[in-house]
């Protein structure tokens, strides 16, 4: 008398196929459950008949179902270049803005400096003039010292 195989464990069925190999039915239901026939799966008819000879109609549902297949599969591709494009786009936009970004502050850094340089030379001048006006101190003496008090950051300085 054979074992009831449906309710056995799967790992007393592996056990019981691998001592009765011939048993078809035991291997059977082992390899089913484990693999469950494809809910989804549509069946055609057979391309051909009993003698051999090509079924057209059954032939032409097949070709069509391949066709709509290969379709899908092809969009679904496509999707997935899309994607995938569109994400190595948004990583290249990111990595030059981030790269311009960079050289754009860079520059902007340099133009502010050579402003600042350029606005500090014109007051050193104007100190330098106010001082060789104002003190009798020669041009060269007064650029001097107010080169000196502008590097000390001397507040108060013109008041004297």
């Amino acid at each position: 008398m054979k074992p009831n195989f449906e309710e056995m464990s799967r790992s007393e069925l592996k056990a019981y196929v691998l001592s009765h190999r011939d048993d078809d039915e035991a291997i059977r239901i082992f390899f089913g459950r484990r693999n469950p026939p494809d809910s989804k799966a549509t069946w055609y008819g057979p391309m051909c008949n009993a003698e051999g000879a090509p079924i057209a109609e059954n032939i032409r549902i097949a070709e069509e179902a391949i066709k709509k297949r290969v379709e899908i599969d092809r969009e679904k591709q496509q999707q997935r270049e899309k994607a995938q494009e569109d994400g190595l786009r948004q990583k290249l936009e990111r990595e030059i803005e981030q790269k311009l970004r960079a050289k754009i502050e860079l520059e902007v850094e340099q133009k502010l400096q050579e402003n600042l340089e350029k606005e500090i030379e014109a007051l050193i001048s104007a100190i330098a003039q106010f001082l060789a006006a104002t003190s009798g101190f020669s041009s060269k003496l007064a650029g001097s010292i107010a080169l000196f008090a502008m590097k000390q950051g001397i507040e108060d300085f013109g008041d004297f």
